[in-house]
């Protein structure tokens, strides 16, 4: 369930620069969810035992792999919608930012909102551990903080999904490990987008100029 979800919104992710940009981002989808898994299950681990949450490995793994399937799944059923608006967006090109920043947005948010879901699984499977509310929810809220933190590095390291509009379509960076996707919208996703909502206000409050009267 994780990589035939991920596959298919990966797919629709890339539909946006093109037939190789969707078998790349189909690729690399599946494997970000799967790397993420792999790397903070030993985490996770960890942490819910120095909280005092008596929960062996196999329950990690478990656990683990359950709530990613789920949020996998709902990728899946949203799939048709990503790709809706990657193929009706203006065409890529030099001039095509916005359109570029505004599909990155849409993607963060329905994958950010697609692991809330995962979450809600998450929280529920910890629940069969141990009967202190407190201690269940300190590890969920540190497990959570992980899979954010984790996933989001992954998913940068393996980009481009949506597609540069400055550069040409490939399937990794080479500076694949400079940066995070963190830095990336704060420091340009957001100012731009907010630069161009500004800028639309201002020009439709200047008045036109009168012609003056013979």
């Amino acid at each position: 369930m994780t990589v035939a979800g991920g596959a298919l919104y990966g797919a629709a992710i890339g539909a946006w620069r093109g037939s190789t940009m969707v078998l790349y981002a189909a690729i690399k989808l599946p494997c970000a969810l799967v790397i993420t898994v792999a790397l903070t299950l030993s985490i996770n681990g960890v942490v819910a035992r120095l909280m005092g949450l008596r929960i062996g490995f196999r329950q990690t793994l478990a656990i683990t792999v359950l709530a990613m399937a789920s949020s996998a799944w709902l990728l899946a059923a949203l799939a048709p919608v990503a790709w809706m608006f990657s193929i009706v967006s203006p065409l890529p090109g030099s001039d095509a930012r916005t359109t570029h920043n505004v599909l990155y947005l849409l993607h963060v948010a329905l994958v950010a909102w697609a692991g809330l879901v995962g979450a809600r699984v998450l929280d529920r499977a910890l629940g069969r551990f141990g009967r202190c509310v407190r201690r269940r929810r300190r590890v969920f809220l540190s497990w959570l903080l992980v899979y954010a933190l984790v996933g989001g590095q992954v998913t940068w390291a393996l980009r481009p999904f949506v597609g540069s509009v400055y550069q040409p379509v490939e399937f990794l960076r080479a500076n694949a490990l400079h940066g995070n996707v963190y830095e990336f919208i704060v420091t340009d996703v957001a100012p731009h987008l907010w630069a161009t909502v500004t800028k639309q206000k201002e020009e439709r409050h200047v008045e036109p100029l009168r012609e003056p009267r013979p």
